[in-house]
């Protein structure tokens, strides 16, 4: 397998992924007084110059109409859809490698990112060798847990602490552990629960429909 010079670049790629989740909490929980549910399915912001090619693709997959029940909240609305990924210093033309995609429910948030050629192999081992391993559709997969960040706004003073817990999921993208890998985390706004089980089903119904996607045997 040639994960090749980049290695150490991607495994800093998906790092910088995993505490954008706190990043993110942070400025939407920052919002929350003041938005409000939308009935209607989100949209995908139109991808900026600076987004990875792949976003595009990745909003659609996870911009699904059935997105609330796969996290066990059927009543819940979809406020928005973006993109997640960020500018890579070492990428040439300015674009970030590694796209993600992200969607906000009323309550929770739903992330997927193509990690690119980052195997689940050297994944585990660098950024999460507690993770506990898995499966999804045949594909090896890894779910580790780490924990969001609350913001609190009283008057002219700001506090912050822990927040809850985002589930991610690392999964092969085929199904040798040694292939690329794709990345789903789900987490709650404040310190709401996630049930595991949530991060497993919109795995399995978003990864197949991803170009990259290997299948592998059920």
């Amino acid at each position: 397998m040639n994960e090749g010079r980049g290695a150490a670049g991607q495994v800093g790629a998906a790092l910088v992924l995993a505490l954008a989740v706190v990043a993110v909490v942070v400025v939407v929980q920052g919002r929350e007084e003041t938005a409000a549910p939308v009935a209607k399915p989100a949209v995908c912001t139109p991808p900026k110059d600076t987004d990875a090619p792949g976003y595009p693709a990745l909003c659609a997959a996870l911009n699904r109409p059935d997105l609330a029940s796969l996290v066990g909240a059927p009543g819940e609305h979809a406020l928005g859809a973006h993109s997640a990924g960020f500018v890579s210093a070492s990428a040439k033309d300015g674009k970030g490698h590694d796209p993600a995609a992200e969607v906000q429910l009323d309550t929770y948030f739903v992330r997927v990112a193509d990690n690119g050629d980052l195997s689940l192999r050297t994944f585990t081992d660098l950024l999460a060798p507690t993770a506990l391993p898995g499966s999804v559709l045949g594909h090896p997969a890894a779910a580790y847990a780490d924990h969001t960040m609350s913001l609190a706004f009283n008057g002219k003073t700001t506090t912050t602490g822990t927040g809850g817990i985002a589930r991610h999921l690392v999964v092969a993208k085929g199904p040798r552990e040694d292939a690329g890998s794709y990345e789903v985390a789900v987490w709650r706004s404040g310190d709401g629960a996630v049930d595991d089980a949530a991060v497993q089903r919109v795995a399995e119904a978003v990864l197949p429909t991803l170009q990259g996607w290997v299948p592998g045997q059920p």
